[in-house]
């Protein structure tokens, strides 16, 4: 019987090199566009995506400095 190796095998989409990669992503991007499937952000919504990221990011690093880091888990 064969053992799992520690690492997992690549497949699909991780087996292809860099470039190739590149070349089909920007493929399924070309044809997304082009069927009316893709998203396009406004200004406006590109500012409120932003504005709601630096909130969660704010509130995020508050909170870790408000929690003790010196406590380990409760076992």
């Amino acid at each position: 019987m064969t053992q799992p190796s520690d690492t997992p095998r690549k497949r699909g989409f991780a087996l292809l090199d860099a470039e190739k990669m590149k070349q089909v992503a920007a493929l399924g991007g070309r044809t997304a566009h082009a069927a009316g499937r893709a998203h396009q952000f406004s200004r406006e919504e590109a500012r409120a995506a932003a504005r709601r990221s630096v909130e969660v990011r704010t509130r995020r690093a508050a909170e870790a400095r408000s929690t003790p880091s010196s406590e380990g888990p409760s076992a």
